[in-house]
């Protein structure tokens, strides 16, 4: 029997849309061990308690994740991994308390880069107000408010190191990226001032861009209507036909940021090669 025309027409509009789901709920999946899984769990584990706190950029859902990385390389440590796709410093500040039960040893923070992009400009504070369900639109003045409250409230945690914010698009002297430049330069100065440990993300993403070996094409631009579809393509591409993330962001013109944000296998080892090295100056850190 012949397949009916309707038939040999829906299907492929079906399958789009299964594969488009599929893609979605991957995006929307938390990160592994949660500060919440490992309180429930009382989990036993040899080394410390680690927590990676952020926003995608941890989470790595979208791109590679460098926390699951480490869990492989430092099986004796507990690593928490609290970062959440889209979220800014005040969204990080209402998830402390169940990171705190966990009595982390050792806190990696790397926060900021959505509120930045949120107070880029003001359609984009209106849209992450309205996506993130945000009290206020996002502000440079709110991030350096809710960033001392985060260390603030870290203050019994014994080591802290806080991470300056990788690029948004790899052109240096872009206006996103000269807006950029004051949150990492305020993170310095707090980092300075609460006595903790600077992790320099950002000097060191912007040497690996030192070495790509094309030009870049496409650079951050903050409306959703590009910004989007850049992000879905990529995720699309990676999980239904396996292009690695790195690939992908050739085929921009990107070498770190596939999407000018996150990162593909080459920006994530930036990360984690720094975490893991700071890990071990740690004192009574055995890795």
């Amino acid at each position: 029997m012949l397949a009916s025309p309707y038939f040999l027409l829906l299907f492929p509009a079906l399958a789009c849309v299964l594969a488009f789901a599929y893609v979605l709920k991957i995006i929307a999946t938390p990160p592994k061990g949660r500060a919440r899984d490992a309180s429930q769990k009382n989990q036993a584990h040899q080394g410390k308690v680690v927590a990676c706190m952020g926003d995608s950029l941890t989470h790595g859902n979208i791109g590679v994740c460098w926390v699951e990385h480490l869990r492989k390389q430092l099986p004796n440590h507990l690593l928490i991994n609290e970062g959440i796709n889209g979220d800014v410093a005040w969204q990080l500040l209402q998830r402390l308390p169940p990171i705190l039960e966990c009595k982390p040893d050792i806190v990696f923070l790397l926060i900021g880069s959505n509120d930045a992009m949120g107070s880029f400009n003001p359609s984009s504070g209106e849209r992450y107000q309205k996506s993130n369900k945000l009290p206020q639109q996002p502000s440079f003045e709110l991030y350096k408010e809710h960033l001392g409250l985060l260390l603030d409230g870290l203050a019994d945690v014994p080591q802290v190191f806080v991470c300056t914010l990788p690029p948004v698009g790899e052109i240096p002297d872009s206006p996103m990226n000269r807006h950029l430049a004051q949150f990492n330069q305020f993170i310095q100065e707090i980092t300075s001032d609460k006595n903790r440990t600077l992790i320099d993300v950002s000097a060191a993403m912007w040497q690996q861009l030192n070495q790509r070996t094309y030009p870049v094409i496409h650079d951050y631009d903050s409306k959703m209507s590009v910004l989007g579809p850049r992000i879905l393509k990529a995720c699309m591409r990676h999980y239904l036909f396996k292009t690695p993330w790195d690939t992908i962001a050739e085929s921009r013109g990107q070498w770190l940021l596939f999407d000018q944000i996150h990162l593909g296998e080459r920006g994530a080892q930036v990360i984690e090669e720094l975490v893991f090295n700071h890990l071990g100056k740690t004192s009574d850190t055995t890795l």
